[in-house]
């Protein structure tokens, strides 16, 4: 017979934990289980992992063989408790009260995750480390996987080519295009790259790499520390569009961007690896007037917010012409052929290979003499990579429904607490280092204060000091 412990991270909202209390007394009515609250009674900043850290240890004294991490603004409508020899996600879709933003994606471990507790101290828990809002469940998914710890993946399709690459470097590598895209007139973009690498700056709100920029109010492809591709562009009265993907991982893409002007239905589509992003409807765009279309940074002449982009660029194309869905999946299907095996090369206004680089030119392949110039850029072998495997946690598909709270993480492009930014600068060092340091971090140097402890039947209170 197993024993679940719940483990509730608490602060400042006792409605929703008189809320929760009750759902999960009336929800878990067939399963023996101890529901451990951990208030945190400082001042200091909120720190969740180690909040769960003190609940784990609470519970083991309770005898407790899994645990589950559960915010308390998440309620279940349909979810399994039950036991699971191996860590689970238990959150499969998530109801949000309208105008609360609370995102899920596929390496998301948050909010309500199940633990056996025997593998919890395998990975010695969560960092202590982390005050602020963020990214100590992702700190949590790197444990399991230094740890070796059962997960799940998936396989992410990747387009790599055997050729040469100009290597971009993050701080001051470019390439400057001359802009010949005609205002009015359909257009499509098209770019293979890969990323290597996110570089933090920890001088900066977040990180953003710009793959192409058209400058000025920046019609451009980036990638972000969320890790989310973004097209954005912007309409003639100068408010802001955008497309975003869903978090993906590192790795090498195919971005196509189609911009129809002249149909009825004005809209600009974004495609990664053949596949649609999204698509959105204009009015009037902002035209696309700048003298130069540069890869690899937003804009070098700017004082600030060059968005230095960090990887390889391998080809970049223009079409004068809106190519369709069709023509945009055999692309992607066959990178390592030349643009000019396939219908439409006749409408390539630009086209550049980066195996085509003598000195500090790259040259336009379209015949139309519009030749790139190429600053602090290298050229590198690449080789083809068609998946890369993505380890995920195991999730069940259970319901939830979040109860509305304020923001507290990354909201209308600023952080509302710095120690969340550090958070993820110091995720990214160790996700790269492959190294969370858990042997030193975690539940076995987790130093606190009890305030009080409330004991009542099934139910333990606990203050702390951390």
């Amino acid at each position: 017979m197993h024993k679940l412990g719940i483990i509730v991270p608490y602060r400042n909202r006792p409605e929703q934990l008189s809320i929760f209390k009750k759902t999960i007394k009336t929800y878990l009515k067939e399963i023996d289980y101890e529901l451990i609250v951990v208030e945190q009674a400082d001042s200091k900043d909120f720190n969740r992992g180690k909040l769960l850290n003190i609940g784990f240890i609470e519970a083991s004294l309770l005898n407790c063989d899994y645990v589950v991490f559960h915010d308390v603004d998440l309620i279940p409508i349909n979810a399994d408790y039950s036991y699971s020899p191996y860590p689970v996600h238990l959150i499969g879709s998530l109801d949000t009260p309208e105008g609360f933003k609370r995102e899920t994606f596929d390496t998301y471990f948050g909010g309500v995750t199940l633990f056996p507790s025997k593998l919890f101290k395998v990975i010695n828990g969560y960092t202590n480390e982390y005050y602020g809002w963020g990214f100590e469940d992702d700190n949590l998914l790197l444990r399991c996987i230094e740890t070796s710890i059962s997960l799940d993946s998936k396989t992410i399709t990747q387009d790599g080519r055997n050729g040469i690459g100009l290597q971009f470097n993050g701080k001051n590598s470019f390439v400057a295009i001359p802009n010949t895209i005609k205002k009015g007139r359909d257009v499509t973009l098209m770019v293979n790259f890969s990323i290597d690498e996110i570089k933090t700056n920890k001088k900066e709100i977040t990180d953003i790499f710009s793959i192409f920029s058209i400058p000025g109010f920046d019609t451009t492809l980036t990638y972000n520390s969320f890790r989310n591709f973004t097209f954005q562009f912007w309409k003639k009265d100068l408010s802001s569009m955008s497309i975003t993907s869903d978090h993906l991982p590192d790795g090498t893409y195919t971005a196509t961007i189609v911009i129809e002007n002249r149909s009825k239905d004005k809209c600009a589509t974004f495609y990664l690896n053949g596949n649609k992003i999204g698509s959105l409807q204009f009015d009037r765009i902002k035209p696309l007037d700048s003298k130069y279309i540069y890869l690899g940074v937003g804009d070098p002449e700017r004082e600030t917010k060059n968005n230095w982009f960090f990887g390889k660029i391998n080809t970049f194309a223009v079409y004068e012409h809106a190519l369709p869905s069709t023509t945009i999946s055999r692309l992607y299907r066959n990178v390592d052929k030349s643009l000019f095996n396939f219908e439409c090369y006749d409408k390539l206004n630009l086209y550049y290979d980066s195996k085509y680089v003598r000195e500090n030119t790259i040259l336009d392949l379209s015949g139309n003499n519009n030749n790139g110039y190429v600053s602090n850029c290298t050229q590198v072998i690449t080789k083809i990579s068609r998946d890369i495997t993505v380890p995920l946690p195991h999730r069940r598909q259970g319901e939830f429904r979040a109860l509305p709270h304020d923001e507290n993480g990354y909201t209308d492009g600023y952080w509302l607490n710095w120690k969340s930014r550090e958070n993820q600068i110091d995720y990214y060092d160790k996700y790269y280092k492959k190294s969370t340091n858990l042997k030193e971090d975690g539940i076995t140097n987790c130093e606190y204060k009890i305030i009080s402890k409330e004991v009542e039947n099934n139910n333990t209170y606990l203050k702390v000091e951390l």
